[in-house]
């Protein structure tokens, strides 16, 4: 009830007074569409920030990944040289380390792994140990130089006892790391632990890389964590305790590649990447205060620009509505002239208002538009009930006597049969059959595979007199043949391809006919290579009877759903004409 009275006080209001009213509530409409916009904006760059945030970590990790990578890939080189391998061997079967003898073959081994390091710029020094925890190369304490609280001793005790890859060892800060690998025997296949090698690593370039990143700031947070620890360059222990305890409690928080967590009270976006190296995950938060600073900013400065825009619309409104009243005034009078003499001849144009608003004639020239568009409308309304009469009345000429038609091209039949005239015999067939289907008035529509006999009868009566001239090639792709279709539309468009390319042609033309079903629309298209269209060509205006006939049919039974049109015209390339007609159509 409450609704049908605002509605009714609503009519009640002048023109004036309910333009306003329209103009204020779109005013507001707009409005609240804009600030849904820019909620739904403001997710989408939270969104923005997250991907780039992974994207970032992404580019990090995988440069971090390479250089580790290439640590652990120099490991299997040194492991795989047989030289090393054989070296290792003779060692282990000296008696006493302090020979001579042993003594040239740990330089010799020494030379050989120092090769094969010396391009690596990120390994400090290599370590060899024999299977005894025996000092090779490069000597260091295995009891006493304590690395992130682990002992050489201790870190060798983690690896498998079998070939495995090595294991990594890193500093809190993330500024050095140790890489150990067992070395087995595999010149004898006996596969015997033959030693121990050991890289000291300067991981500095996880601060490099980290440097890097687009959005840098000191509350930014990069994280390592391997076999479940955590490690930052910024070396904050408690840091690095609290958030590892937080994370404890939820294990899935880091499950998925992009979010936020709560931590210290303050939101973070975060972007994790663990694909890349095996029990590593390499972790990136950004504080989300600091992340919306600029959006919070822009928001800001959209409310202080947007309030006076406001107010000046209002009073912008309140004086075009004014103006709007009297021009109007004009177009109700003559709508009224309709209503009262029911004649659409009673609607003349009208000239547009001498210092009018933009808007006023804009609605002016529309409605001469639509007075031209109704007699546009009228013409071609008797333009079709013309053409249906001619049609008509054409078949009415056709049904004056076809069977002494039939009887005469049947009685040529049966004698090219008897003098064993077979190309005769197909050709009359033919043109027998096509005859009876272009005279059948008994439905102006027809299945898609008579259609198609219809065509076939046609390409054999042309195949006949220009043979090799003209290669056909049929292309359907439509499950059900029985679909209607008005008749008579492909035939004519195969024809117009003798008509106009197969005549003007010394080389074979190509004629292709493809029948396709699109979502709720058949699509039927005739392509070939000859000469084409000029470049200008319009169907209304310059296309003979076939196509005109064709177009103005596909008017009369589907409307602006039908549409024939000149896809491409390549001359002696490719010239294909098409028409699409709903499903529904049938």
């Amino acid at each position: 009830m409450q609704q049908q009275k605002l509605i009714s006080h609503f009519k009640k209001q002048s023109f004036q007074n309910q333009l306003q009213i329209v103009f204020f509530l779109t005013v507001a409409i707009i409005i609240s569409f804009t600030l849904m916009l820019t909620l739904v904006w403001r997710q989408a760059y939270m969104t923005q920030i997250k991907e780039s945030a992974y994207k970032d970590i992404s580019i990090i990790s995988n440069n971090i990944a390479k250089k580790l990578a290439s640590v652990e890939s120099l490991s299997f080189r040194i492991i795989d040289t047989s030289t090393i391998q054989q070296q290792l061997q003779e060692i282990l079967q000296t008696d006493s380390l302090q020979s001579l003898e042993l003594m040239d073959q740990k330089k010799k081994l020494s030379n050989e792994i120092n090769d094969l390091v010396r391009n690596e710029s990120t390994i400090q020094n290599t370590y060899l140990f024999s299977p005894k925890n025996e000092n090779l190369i490069n000597f260091i304490a295995e009891t006493e130089h304590v690395f992130n609280g682990y002992t050489i001793k201790e870190m060798i005790a983690t690896l498998p006892n079998e070939p495995a890859k090595g294991k990594w060892f890193f500093s809190e800060d993330l500024s050095q790391a140790v890489y150990l690998r067992k070395i087995y025997s595999t010149i004898d296949f006996s596969l015997q632990h033959i030693g121990t090698v050991i890289f000291l690593v300067n991981t500095s370039f996880f601060r490099n890389e980290i440097e890097n990143l687009p959005i840098a700031s000191t509350k930014n947070q990069f994280l390592l964590k391997h076999n479940g620890v955590f490690y930052s360059p910024t070396g904050d222990d408690v840091y690095i305790q609290e958030l590892q305890q937080l994370l404890q409690k939820n294990e899935n928080a880091l499950s998925e590649s992009i979010g936020t967590l709560s931590f210290h009270n303050q939101r973070y976006f975060f972007a994790a990447n663990n694909k890349l190296m095996q029990d590593m995950q390499f972790i990136y938060l950004l504080p989300e205060n600091q992340v919306l600073a600029d959006l919070y900013r822009l928001q800001w400065l959209s409310i202080a620009v947007s309030l006076p825009l406001i107010l000046f619309v209002i009073f912008l409104i309140r004086k075009i509505s004014n103006q709007l009243t009297k021009p109007l005034t004009s177009l109700a009078s003559q709508m009224a002239t309709l209503q009262e003499t029911k004649q659409l001849e009673s609607l003349k144009p009208l000239a547009s208002p001498e210092n009018s608003q933009q808007e006023i004639n804009v609605l002016y020239d529309s409605y001469n538009t639509m007075i031209q568009e109704l007699n546009t409308l009228i013409k071609d309304n008797y333009e079709m009930r013309i053409l249906s009469q001619e049609i008509e009345f054409k078949g009415l000429q056709a049904q004056l006597d076809p069977h002494f038609l039939y009887n005469t091209l049947d009685s040529i039949n049966w004698i090219a049969i008897d003098n064993q005239q077979w190309q005769i015999s197909e050709m009359v067939t033919s043109l027998a059959y096509l005859f009876r289907k272009k005279i059948d008035t008994k439905s102006d529509f027809t299945s898609i595979q008579d259609e198609l006999d219809i065509v076939h009868a046609y390409i054999n009566i042309q195949k006949v007199r220009f043979g090799k001239r003209i290669e056909y090639i049929e292309v359907v792709l439509v499950n059900d043949l029985s679909f209607l279709i008005p008749k008579l539309l492909i035939q004519p468009l195969i024809e117009n391809v003798f008509k106009y390319a197969v005549n003007d042609m010394k080389q074979t033309c190509r004629l292709v006919l493809s029948i396709e079903q699109k979502d709720n629309y058949l699509q039927v298209s005739v392509s070939d290579n000859g000469p084409g269209f000029k470049q200008d060509f319009s169907i209304e205006r310059d296309s003979g009877i076939g196509l005109s006939n064709i177009q103005k049919r596909l008017r009369i039974h589907y409307g602006k759903e039908a549409k024939l049109m000149i896809s491409s015209s390549i001359p002696f390339n490719k010239t294909v004409v098409r028409f699409v007609i709903p499903i529904k159509g049938e």
